[in-house]
This record gives C-alpha cells, sequence and structure tokens, in this order.
C-alpha cells in the first residue's frame, strides 16, 4: 500500500476526534487545571491545593494552562498526545519488524482507543494521567530500540520513563517492556560486553535525576510530608480497599485481560496479536516486548485498585502494537491456519464485541455504532445545530450515582463569577473542581475536592479532616459556600450538616440562598458589596427560593463571627 493511502488513512481516523474539541473538561481534568492555576501563580500542589496523584500531571496542566487557559486544552492535548503515539508506533514498527506493523498498529490505536467510544463520549478518559503515560513509555520504548549512540538514548528512554512515573507510581512497572526491547535489539555481544549494564545503568540513573529534581522542588515549597501523605499513604489505603485480599488481587489479574477481551475490540485483538507472534518466527521477538507490554499495563491497572475507565488508557498502545504485530505477521506467512485464525479473530470482535446493541439483529460491529453516535452529538453541537443547554445535558447528572455534571459546574460558575469579586475565596465542597476553574475563583480550602475530608483521612495530624477544614474556612472566609449532594457516600452534604462545629461556624456566618438540584449554596452574611445568588438560571429544574433580607442584630452572632481564629475554634470546635 502507498505511502501516500497509508497516511490519509492514518489522518482521517484521527481526524474522527477533531468533533470532540468541543467538549467541556472532566471532573479529574478540571481537579488538575485548578492545581495547575496554584503552581503557575507560585503555589505548589499538596500545600495549596491537596491531590493524591504524583505531582506530574499538576506541572503538565500548568503547562498547558499558560499556553491556552480554556477547558477546550484539554482536549487538544489528547489530540496530540494522541498523534505522538500513532508516531512513535509508526517509527517503533518500521523499527523493529516491517513498516506495514507499524502502520496497522497506529491506524488501530487511532480507530480503537478513540475516547468516543467510551460512556459519555470519553469525557472521563481525555488528557488524564494514563494518556501521557502511554505516550512517554511508548517513547521510550523508541529510544530503547535505538542502535547506535546508546547512551543518549538510553538517557532519552529514562528520562521518559521518569516522567511516566511522576504521573503515577504504579507506572515503574513500564520498565519491565522496556528492559525486555533491550534485551530483545540489542546489538550482537561477545561474553564480557558490559553495554547491557550500561543501558540499564543510564536509564535508571536519568530517571533518578528526574526524580531528585521533583524532590527538590516540592521540598523548596515544604510539601514533601504532604507529598509522602497524599501519594503513598492515601493511595494505599485507596487501593488496597478495592481487594479483599491477596486472592482477589490474583484473580484480578487473571481475569482483567480476558473480561476487556468480551467488551473491547482492541483488547481482543492485541491478546490475539500477541498469540499469532508467538506463533511467527520473525515476529517472535516483538511479540514478546508486546506481551511484556500487556502485562505492565494489567499490572498498573490493577495497582489503583478500581475499574475506572481511565486506568485503562495506559494499556491502548500495548495492545495496539500486539495486534499490529500478530496481525501482519499471521496475514504475511504461508500458514493458512493463521490467516483463518485472523478472518476467524476479527468476524467475532465486529459481531460479539461491544455494549451496542445489534446492528440489524446481526452483529455489535465492534462498538462503532457507539463511536459514531458519540461523534455525530459532537458535530451537531459544533455545527450549531444543538444548543449548550442541550449538549452539557449528556455528560453527566442524568443519574443519582453521577458525581460530575457539566451542566451544574456551568452554570454554577456563572452564579459565582456574578455573584463574587475575583479576590475573595469561595468552597464547593464536593467532587465540582470545575467551577473553580470556570468562575476563576480560590478555593477557600487546599481540600478543594471533599472527599479526604468525608473519609477523615489523616484526621490526627494538624491541617487534616474536618478540623483542617474548619481551620481554613475559618482563616479564608469564603463568600460562598456550596455544598454537593449525591457524590459520596454519605454525601459532602450529609457530611458537612453532621458534624456540629461545621454547621455552628456555617449557620453562624452565612444564610441558605439557593438550591441547586445538587447543591445547597449558602452566602455569607452582611457583605453589602455581595449580589444575592438566587434563582435566574434558566437551567431546567432549578428552584431558587426569594432572596432573604440578610440583616443580624449586633449581639451574639456579631460577637462569635469577630472572634479570632483561635479563639473561635476553642469555643466551637466539636471532635467529629
Amino acid at each position: 500500500m502507498p505511502v501516500l493511502i497509508r497516511c490519509t488513512l492514518l489522518v482521517v481516523l484521527l481526524a474522527l476526534r477533531l468533533p470532540s474539541l468541543v467538549q467541556p473538561a472532566g471532573a479529574d481534568q478540571s481537579l488538575y487545571a485548578y492545581i495547575g492555576q496554584a503552581i503557575l501563580n507560585g503555589g505548589a500542589p499538596y500545600v495549596d491545593a491537596w491531590d493524591q496523584k504524583p505531582p506530574g500531571v499538576h506541572v503538565l496542566y500548568a503547562l498547558l494552562w499558560s499556553i491556552w487557559p480554556d477547558e477546550r486544552i484539554v482536549n487538544v492535548a489528547d489530540l496530540v498526545a494522541a498523534v505522538g503515539v500513532c508516531w512513535l508506533l509508526i517509527v517503533l514498527g518500521r523499527r523493529v519488524a516491517t513498516p506495514t506493523v507499524g502502520w496497522v498498529s497506529a491506524c488501530g490505536f487511532a480507530l480503537l482507543a478513540n475516547p468516543s467510544l467510551q460512556r459519555l463520549s470519553g469525557v472521563f478518559v481525555r488528557a488524564q494521567c494514563e494518556t501521557f503515560i502511554a505516550l512517554a513509555v511508548t517513547g521510550a520504548l523508541v529510544l530503547a530500540t535505538v542502535r547506535t549512540r546508546r547512551v543518549a538514548a538510553m538517557a532519552g528512554a529514562g528520562v521518559l520513563l521518569g516522567c511516566a512515573i511522576w504521573l503515577k507510581y504504579n507506572a515503574v512497572v513500564f520498565a519491565l517492556p522496556v528492559v525486555a526491547a533491550l534485551w530483545a535489539w540489542q546489538p550482537r555481544l561477545t561474553r564480557r560486553d558490559r553495554r547491557p549494564l550500561r543501558d540499564l545503568l543510564v536509564l535508571t540513573a536519568a530517571a533518578a535525576v528526574l526524580g531528585v529534581i521533583g524532590l527538590i522542588w516540592l521540598a523548596w515549597h515544604g510539601a514533601l510530608t504532604d507529598l509522602w501523605l497524599a501519594t503513598f499513604t492515601y493511595n494505599v489505603e485507596y487501593s488496597s480497599a478495592g481487594y479483599s485480599g491477596p486472592g482477589a488481587v490474583v484473580r484480578y489479574l487473571w481475569m482483567l485481560p480476558l473480561r476487556q477481551a468480551r467488551h473491547e475490540l482492541l483488547w481482543l485483538l492485541g491478546l490475539g496479536g500477541v498469540v499469532l507472534g508467538l506463533m511467527t518466527a520473525p515476529a517472535r521477538r516483538a511479540a514478546i516486548v508486546a506481551g511484556a507490554w500487556i502485562v505492565a499495563a494489567v499490572v498498573a491497572i490493577a495497582l489503583n485498585g478500581r475499574d475506572l475507565p481511565q486506568y485503562f488508557v495506559q494499556a491502548t498502545p500495548a495492545l495496539a502494537f500486539a495486534g499490529g504485530v500478530g496481525l501482519v505477521a499471521g496475514w504475511t506467512s504461508r500458514v493458512l491456519v493463521l490467516r483463518a485464525a485472523i478472518v476467524l479473530l476479527l468476524v467475532a470482535g465486529f459481531w460479539r464485541i461491544g455494549t451496542d446493541r445489534y446492528v440489524l439483529g446481526v452483529a455489535r460491529l465492534g462498538g462503532l455504532p457507539g463511536l459514531v453516535d458519540n461523534i455525530g452529538f459532537d458535530l451537531a453541537y459544533a455545527r450549531g445545530r444543538i444548543d449548550r443547554r442541550m449538549y452539557l445535558d449528556r455528560f453527566g447528572g442524568n443519574r443519582p450515582q453521577d458525581k460530575y455534571s457539566a451542566g451544574d459546574v456551568e452554570d454554577l460558575a456563572r452564579e459565582i463569577a456574578a455573584a463574587t469579586t475575583p479576590d475573595e475565596t469561595i468552597l464547593v465542597f464536593g467532587f465540582s473542581p470545575g467551577v473553580y476553574v470556570k468562575a476563576h475563583r480560590r478555593s477557600a480550602t487546599r481540600f478543594f475536592w471533599s472527599y479526604p475530608v468525608v473519609i477523615e483521612f489523616a484526621a490526627d495530624r494538624p491541617g487534616y479532616g474536618s478540623r483542617g477544614l474548619l481551620e481554613d474556612l475559618v482563616r479564608n472566609k469564603p463568600a460562598v459556600v456550596m455544598l454537593q449532594k449525591g457524590d459520596w457516600k454519605p454525601d459532602s452534604y450529609a457530611f458537612f450538616m453532621s458534624r456540629p462545629s461545621l454547621v455552628s461556624w456555617l449557620e453562624s456566618n452565612y444564610e441558605r440562598t439557593g438550591n441547586f438540584p445538587r447543591f445547597s449554596v449558602w452566602q455569607r452574611i452582611a457583605p453589602e458589596h455581595h449580589t444575592n445568588l438566587i434563582g435566574d438560571s434558566t437551567r431546567a429544574g432549578y428552584n431558587f427560593p426569594a432572596p432573604a433580607t440578610i440583616a443580624r442584630s449586633a449581639g451574639a452572632d456579631k460577637s462569635q463571627r469577630e472572634k479570632s481564629t483561635h479563639e473561635w475554634l476553642s469555643a466551637s470546635m466539636s471532635p467529629p
């Protein structure tokens, strides 16, 4: 197939992602963006804005926001990462097998790793940590296959692996396919040749240097203790809660690939590709490396302790590469059984794989009908055929268990921007960090999402738990408090209202001014320059009460509000 046709096909498949550029940012992405904004303003993760992720994604989002401070940069970054992975797969395939392997892998990734195959058109999986881990690991593998200038190449591979680890610590397991690549495509060696050892040392040293640089930056901001608590202690508890014991971990590792192969075409083709590649001598080494890459991805997914869709993104380049290796090797071999196996694999995939209804009652077509529907909806909005309200309603908020509602986030951000000034702080106690980002307002607490407080994580330490939250709130005096309902179990509203100390602070200083379906909204008492946060929203189902007259006598309430932070906490704090 001529190169021009291959390029055209790949460009068309990547162009299918363009309509998604109009999508709103998801909750996780808004969380990263808020911390990125804090970094740009001289702050630091964990100290000024708390999250359990390592700081790599926060620094990355700071860079993205410095380029374009708009939520659409999230989808642009995801598209750029996809283009990068495709290019790297082409290089990797050409270098270790044939050019056809590279192009098949890239086209398979462009089509079958499209986030729009996922629920809600992939709004939760775009530009996640795993997106950039996939890019970094693919780049490290490409550098590991370089035959000249090995020291520089290994240093580059180490830096990329270090970047992946700073995005998520469990990415350290991707050292396995990198080492496998070093073994598989090492130049001819003599018995005393120490080049493999040198390559490993350079790789490790480069990754370690990047780690030290990150630790020095965090130490400069006094964030090392909080880094440990957030990215190690919290995550160990989080992941452990997903398993009943060691046996459950083993079962998950064994069943995960088989389960995914029943529901996603890319997993079926990737696993089948490893088997086909191992059965053909010319592709065996590439298949071994692809298999090691998939194994590392499965372990990295399992270490999260959850089945969240973004965790599986890091496996997509490995699966695409494995599929390319196996399909090309099997089809070009002279063994008719392998060709027949490929035909059966493709027929089974397009017939049974997917969560969509059967097309014409015959086949699910590998989940592609859902992809077409999602792309069509994005395209209809981009062309002005769907209004903003209807479009945002597609992204969460339609189920009781939804933590994220793009429509609620945008409406609240608009209300907050109108009711407060840029120098004031607010509190959105829940999981809607997009309100801060879109309204351009700071959180009154570093716990700008509520779950660490709701579970009273590290509550015995200063600055943590509900006591730490209250200290922040008393010190920073948010202009508006919004308590989210239905996000966690118990939800943020129920938790907040179950803590006497928090309720006392809230009712002494704030007055309820509005109720969104998922939020209870409170405004600080008697600031003459504030606009009441009342019901001018046109969003269906919103029922704001008429504004209450803000008037309080200069009695006990006023004197209590004028106490110092220390005195007020001493007087009103009750144990959780």
